[in-house]
């Protein structure tokens, strides 16, 4: 009866140590983390490659919020004109140091479906992002490097909101 006892505890010590590698493994490589791309990405730096935070895990933000990121950008933008309605997000790091980069865009239409977005048209949005300088890394003892999201909201050919 000992051996047995004995014999399954040895499994079960075996079983958690499995989950516990395998849990550690996955905590590492998450679905939607942003590989990097030199040629898309440039020298942009993340601070740690391994401990990129959501950004509803951490408290990543903008200093006045989206109220303030809208008010500085979206007059740059309000002159762009597309050909569909939908939304375009856009999905970036904001580093340690408080840097925006390694953006990624997806366009969908308003029944969610994939929309072409003239690259141009990206590369404007891209670049009104990156005139943002106020971003406040998460801080839990020590700065992070989070995601972040912003959405612009197509209407009528232009942009109508940034959230």
């Amino acid at each position: 009866m000992k051996s047995k006892t004995n014999l399954f505890l040895f499994a079960s010590l075996v079983i958690a140590l499995i989950l516990t590698g395998w849990l550690y493994y996955l905590s590492g490589k998450r679905v939607g983390d942003l590989a990097v791309d030199e040629q898309q990405d440039g020298d942009f730096q993340v601070c740690d490659e391994d401990k990129i935070f959501q950004y509803y895990n951490l408290d990543t933000d903008y200093k006045g919020g989206k109220k303030a990121i809208k008010k500085e950008i979206l007059n740059e933008l309000e002159s762009l004109n597309f050909k569909n309605q939908g939304l375009v997000t856009a999905r970036f790091i904001v580093n340690c140091n408080g840097d925006a980069g390694r953006f990624r865009y997806k366009s969908t239409d308003l029944d969610l479906k994939e929309m072409k977005v003239n690259s141009e048209n990206i590369e404007r949005i891209k670049s009104a992002v990156l005139l943002l300088q106020n971003w406040n890394s998460p801080k839990e003892n020590k700065v992070f490097d989070s995601y972040y999201v912003l959405n612009f909201k197509i209407r009528n050919n232009k942009i109508v909101d940034i959230f």
